[in-house]
């Protein structure tokens, strides 16, 4: 099934330092969108104060979408992690 899908995800940390060094982390991801996938995925992730967001514009086949957002989820997890230990 085919979508079009603009969506925010907003995480809350409270900690600036913290929100910055996640935000970083995934930047690094969202930069990595295989070419095949960039002319129908956009994904921005920022950081302000303690909160990270990330804005999501996608157009094209849910099943597609549904596993670049579950990628998202999983390096935010990662960089939570890796912040934890640092």
């Amino acid at each position: 099934m085919k979508v079009r899908v603009k969506a925010e995800i907003v995480w809350h940390y409270g900690d600036a330092r913290k929100a910055e060094a996640i935000a970083r982390a995934v930047r690094v991801d969202d930069e990595g969108i295989p070419e095949s996938l960039k002319k129908s995925l956009n994904l921005e992730t920022r950081w302000v104060d303690g909160t990270v967001r990330t804005k999501v514009k996608y157009s094209g086949e849910i099943d597609t979408l549904i596993k670049a957002l579950d990628d998202l989820v999983f390096s935010v997890k990662i960089a939570e992690e890796m912040t934890e230990k640092v």
